[in-house]
């Protein structure tokens, strides 16, 4: 299949997707929702560049062909059950704690084998969420199972 093909099928794709993502962030109110709109409109305008760069190719006689290889195929699968598991974790298990349980284990899984990095990412990660959600966007968030025991 040639790239531009299938990049023009996943640009599509992604740009109905975050039309979708800037239509959910146009509900929230006040101050809080300035940041998801602005992000969301950044990813719909570039996600619209790479359709149009996509369909340009398309109009060449010949392009690179895709040919991937067993390692890109294990990585975009593992890519796709990472994002399954995090809406699932976000959902039943807490936001936080699939986040934490999730980005080490895909970064692991894409061959990054620096323990001490993992962790030190990890903990910077999620700090960052906490953050970013607690006290920039004050979005509340389902619960975490974990901390229901403690009155979290």
């Amino acid at each position: 299949m040639r790239r531009a093909v299938f990049e023009s099928g996943f640009a599509l794709a992604a740009v109905g997707l975050n039309l979708l993502g800037l239509l959910e962030a146009w509900r929230y109110s006040g101050e809080g929702g300035l940041m998801p709109r602005g992000v969301m409109t950044l990813m719909l305008v570039l996600s619209g560049l790479w359709l149009a760069q996509s369909v340009s190719a398309l109009r060449q006689a010949d392009g690179p062909m895709l040919a991937p290889t067993s390692a890109q195929l294990r990585g975009a699968l593992l890519l796709i059950v990472a994002g399954a598991a995090l809406l699932f974790g976000m959902r039943f298990v807490g936001f936080y704690t699939s986040a934490a349980i999730i980005v080490p284990t895909l970064a692991w899984g894409l061959g990054y084998r620096n323990l001490k990095g993992l962790i030190i990412g990890t903990v910077l990660f999620v700090c960052v969420l906490i953050a970013v959600f607690r006290f920039l966007l004050v979005v509340p968030l389902p619960p975490e199972i974990i901390l229901l025991p403690f009155g979290g």
